[in-house]
């Protein structure tokens, strides 16, 4: 017989092999002792928990004729036929590939046959959540009244896309990921029994790279082993673990955090750098990064005990963490997160992984002080911008204002007539424009939800908004093609739609080249103009009910 895979190999084949799910091994030991069988049975959990290795012991333990506390007994004549490959009594489905009205219909027709050595026919039918609408529908009545010898076991790892009349007729039953000290030891259980070596980071490294999944733990165990020379003195170690994997190692983890945090741009692009010419893969990089970021976070939130337990490491890894990040700011920690996890979304779209990496690397580095300074001046250049488009359309507000507060003898006179007709032309008064950055800010956090568009509208600038007209502006070097494809129709109503969302009312959109006027500009202007009119009118109103010699206009344009 050829090499067979170690997940298969010490696939469970007695409850007393599973690890990680005590709660779930319990109740179904109890059920089989107890003769209470239940018709169906939903296992759901994440990939390689034993969902359906459960599955299949359950199956022997219900049909062994002698079972031991629960468990099979494997020597009876029912367990020994059930052992077999090509038994028809444990029937397991692919629901991924048999997904159709006619295979449930085809079940149906089956299950009225009995079994042949046991006592129950068991279908065991794996990523249920793949059956279409009419094979659920075919599959319900049978499901909730099935044969008294027959027990469905549906496995899935989405239960959320079972339907509702699906999940009432089963026993549901979730499966935990694995604590990563149970799969060490059962990695160890085997290494032992293989007299392999092994240290116990390179056992923790696996652990971690597999998430909770016992299964996957194995792939990547079967991966090593393939590296490692059966000779004396030879071992499994970390280092390996990190080459098959793809990964940095922890080491290199913590000194390019290091970089980070003494803002050492230089030495963390040399990192990089060096992690490139190793052949390491970025996109796994930047996930490992962003990961020891976020223990790094934790660390300092909760303290060495806590990290501990929540990071699933040993106290000393803990201490290491806490005292990286007692070495910077709590508000840095989480801006250097939010930096690599917005590279690791940018990188799906670049051409250059590479440089996404880089830049992430080069802002993380740069200074609190530098970055207080940057959004000091963003806003002043806000400030002026707001003033400069804000002028016409505030005009009308703030020249009524004005009138009012430059009016004193007017409001003296006993004159209640005037004083309500003031406040007729106030009210038709046009409101001040909103916060138009504000509004595109809001409009970039709603893009994100579209990757490729929001990557052109972040390289813009909004240059104005006046009259809801939201012009955003590029380089003249780079900016051609972004302007070509967001002014396309289709591109343009999508923008126009964003800014409308956000603020409340219809916007328009349009982009240009940085120091060009567009032909479309002469709509712009004739609307300006329609403005500026509109506000002398309202200006001769205010001078009509309080007169022109109690009026001063402060801030606005003569006419």
């Amino acid at each position: 017989m050829g090499y067979q895979a170690l997940y298969r190999r010490y696939r469970p084949a007695r409850f007393d092999d599973f690890v990680g799910q005590e709660p779930i091994v319990k109740t179904l030991r109890s059920q089989v002792m107890s003769g209470r069988i239940a018709h169906a049975y939903l296992f759901c959990g994440t990939r390689g928990t034993g969902k359906t290795s459960t599955a299949k012991v359950f199956a022997r333990a219900v049909n062994c004729e002698h079972p031991d506390r629960g468990e099979p007994c494997g020597t009876c004549p029912a367990c020994q036929a059930l052992a077999a490959e090509n038994n028809l009594d444990i029937l397991e489905i692919d629901a991924a590939s048999n997904n159709g009205v006619d295979e449930i219909r085809d079940l149906r027709e089956k299950v009225k046959y009995p079994p042949q050595n046991g006592r129950y026919r068991v279908y065991i039918i794996d990523e249920v959540h793949m059956l279409s609408q009419g094979a659920f529908n075919a599959l319900l009545k049978t499901l909730e009244e099935p044969p008294a010898y027959v027990v469905f076991i549906l496995a899935t790892t989405e239960p959320q896309k079972l339907p509702a009349t699906i999940l009432s007729r089963c026993q549901r039953f979730d499966f935990r990921r694995i604590p990563s000290e149970q799969i060490i030891r059962r990695l160890r259980v085997a290494l032992e029994e293989g007299n392999i070596a092994a240290d116990d980071a390179a056992l923790a490294r696996i652990a971690r790279a597999a998430e909770g999944g016992m299964r996957d733990a194995w792939s990547i165990m079967d991966m090593c082993l393939g590296y490692v020379v059966q000779e004396e003195g030879k071992k499994l170690t970390e280092s390996l673990v990190v080459q098959v994997l793809g990964a940095a190692d922890r080491g290199f983890l913590f000194e390019f955090a290091d970089k980070l945090i003494s803002a050492d741009a230089a030495g963390a692009l040399g990192m990089i750098d060096e992690m490139m010419r190793m052949g390491r893969e970025v996109q796994v990089f930047v996930r490992d990064v962003s990961a020891h970021l976020r223990s790094l976070m934790l660390a300092d939130v909760c303290g060495e005990e806590s990290a501990a337990a929540l990071l699933d490491i040993t106290h000393e890894d803990a201490a290491a963490y806490v005292a990286q990040a007692r070495r910077t700011s709590h508000t840095r920690l989480m801006r250097m997160l939010d930096l690599f996890l917005q590279s690791e979304a940018d990188m799906k779209w670049a051409s250059q992984p590479r440089f996404a990496l880089e830049t992430a690397a080069i802002r993380a580095c740069e200074p609190e002080e530098s970055l207080q300074l940057e959004a000091l001046i963003s806003r002043v250049d806000e400030l002026e911008r707001k003033l400069r488009e804000g002028a016409v359309v505030a005009a009308p507000a703030q020249q009524a204002a004005g009138a009012q507060a430059e009016a004193p003898a007017a409001q003296e006179a006993p004159q209640p007539p005037a004083a309500g007709q003031a406040a007729t032309p106030a009210a038709s008064t046009p409101a001040p424009a909103p916060d138009a950055e504000r509004v595109w800010q809001e409009a970039l956090r709603k893009a994100k939800q579209k990757p490729q568009l929001f990557g052109m509208l972040r390289n813009g600038r909004l240059a104005s908004s006046e009259n809801g007209l939201f012009t955003v502006v590029y380089d003249r070097v780079t900016g051609g093609a972004y302007v070509k494809l967001l002014n396309m129709e289709k591109k343009s109503e999508e923008v126009a739609q964003l800014l409308s969302e956000a603020a409340g009312r219809p916007c328009k959109f349009r982009a240009a080249i940085e120091g060009t006027v567009a032909e479309s500009d002469k709509s712009v202007l004739a609307a300006q103009q329609e403005a500026r009119e509109q506000a002398q009118n309202n200006l001769s109103r205010v001078f009509e009910a309080f007169g022109r010699e109690n009026v001063r206009v402060i801030d606005g344009e003569e006419h």
